[in-house]
């Protein structure tokens, strides 16, 4: 005789991961499950704990705290409680488990359950900083580190602030957590770090530094996700038949594939993706179970990032080739030698004497022999827009290359917190590069990435 799937009566995808003490409430007074008289008792035991808990956080003197203490403690009581609730068998038996145990009792349930938790967690944070990778990405390693991740071991209060996440937490995963917090959050957080992490530790940590370069040289201060760029660029080598180990996959092959996959519709497009995932999966030998689980979970992400390269004609700035910052040619910028500060000003007076734009070139011309008496004029002279403008005409390629480095047309630093002088060269300069034929400004750009100090 086939057995028979129960059939439950809340639906768990109703639920709320985070809420979940609230959410099963509501869903079983909707359905029926609990009365009104089980509302108010459940009410009433809800406020007893929490008359309790506040006496405790007092030191016994009083019951008595402010509200926003009270509504925390509320919160982390019912999300102690929720926690006991989700290790039940389902939503049906969690309802049963309400009218028939007391909320105190659940509450000391799931506060044994957080504990383990807790443990639970300090380990697998043990495993992801040890299998960690060696990268330069900013927000990687420092939620990784003590002051990141480390942070909620200590500051942690189960007690009366379960539901809080008080850790530094800027890394963003391939498959964000977004319905859960407290404890549970972290847990699964290091749970899904530690996988992306043992995933990248099949690759060299060089190959995967070389790939965000392609992707973009200044990748340690993006927030970017290590292993969607690592998996996306492994299935790229894969449908391309290049050496996925090795992530290389050059320029040409990308080409090369966008003209196959472009000829696919969607549907054999996704097909060929979840095959190269599969093929990767073998070539590898990934045995683990919840890491290939993990892989499946990521693939629809970037299967979706994929198909929407192809259908744009954008496949290289998604499958990206990689690039070796060491191995590109450096310029190295020689700014010359400034004035000394008396000529400099004598020749600033003179300029703002000059009632001719073209005295004012002319004198430009014949006294500054520099890069940096150029930046400075451009600051001090008092130029109008158009004599800038004639000023920039005067800089050959190299020289504009490195006033937009050292004055960059998009920065961090907002507009409010530049001088009006400065302010307004970022605006001519930008300006002045916009008039400029498509392939000079491409030749310009190219040699501000060679660029280096002098």
């Amino acid at each position: 005789m086939k057995n028979i799937e129960k059939r439950h009566i809340i639906d768990s995808n109703n639920l709320s991961g985070e809420f979940y003490f609230t959410s099963i409430v509501q869903e079983g007074y909707a359905y029926g499950l609990l009365n009104d008289s089980d509302i108010e008792d459940i009410k009433l035991q809800c406020l007893k704990l929490l008359s309790n808990k506040s006496e405790l956080y007092n030191g016994g003197e009083s019951s008595s705290i402010r509200i926003e203490a009270a509504e925390s403690i509320m919160k982390s009581n019912l999300y102690t409680i929720g926690v006991y609730l989700k290790s039940l068998p389902d939503a049906d038996f969690a309802v049963s488990e309400l009218k028939m145990v007391s909320i105190p009792e659940m509450y000391q349930k799931g506060r044994a359950l957080i504990s383990g938790k807790v443990h639970s967690a300090k380990h697998i944070y043990k495993m992801a900083k040890a299998n960690r990778l060696i990268n330069l990405n900013y927000t990687y390693n420092a939620t990784l580190d003590d002051n990141g991740l480390g942070i909620f071991f200590k500051l942690y209060n189960p007690d009366y602030e379960a539901h809080e996440v008080p850790a530094s937490i800027d890394y963003q995963l391939c498959n964000p957590i977004t319905d859960l917090t407290g404890i549970e959050f972290i847990h699964k957080y290091l749970e899904n770090l530690f996988l992306e992490n043992e995933f990248c530790s099949y690759f060299n940590d060089d190959n995967i530094d070389h790939i965000l370069c392609g992707y973009d040289e200044g990748y340690k201060d993006l927030l970017i996700n290590i292993f969607e760029q690592v998996l996306t660029v492994a299935l790229g080598c894969m449908l391309a038949n290049s050496m996925v180990v090795k992530l290389d996959i050059s320029e040409e092959k990308i080409r090369r594939l966008y003209n196959n996959l472009s000829k696919e519709d969607d549907y054999l497009l996704a097909l060929k993706i979840c095959e190269a995932n599969e093929k990767i999966l073998q070539e590898l030998n990934i045995s683990s179970l919840s890491l290939r689980r993990y892989i499946e979970r990521s693939l629809p992400k970037i299967t979706s990032n994929i198909v929407h390269a192809v259908k744009t004609n954008t496949l290289g700035k998604t499958i990206v080739s990689p690039s070796n910052p060491d191995l590109k040619p450096k310029i190295q910028f020689l700014s010359g030698v400034k004035m000394d500060d008396g000529k400099y000003r004598k020749f600033i007076e003179e300029l703002l004497i000059c009632r001719y734009s073209s005295d004012k070139l002319a004198l430009i011309k014949e006294k500054v022999k520099s890069f940096g008496d150029i930046e400075d004029l451009l600051f001090d002279a008092q130029l109008s827009e158009e004599e800038i403008t004639s000023v920039l005409g005067m800089l050959g390629d190299v020289e504009i290359a490195e006033l937009i480095r050292r004055h960059p047309l998009k920065s961090d630093i907002q507009a409010v917190d530049l001088s009006e002088v400065e302010q307004a060269l970022r605006l001519f300069l930008i300006s002045y590069i916009d008039q400029l034929t498509a392939d000079r400004q491409d030749h310009i750009f190219e040699i501000l990435n060679h660029l280096i100090d002098d």
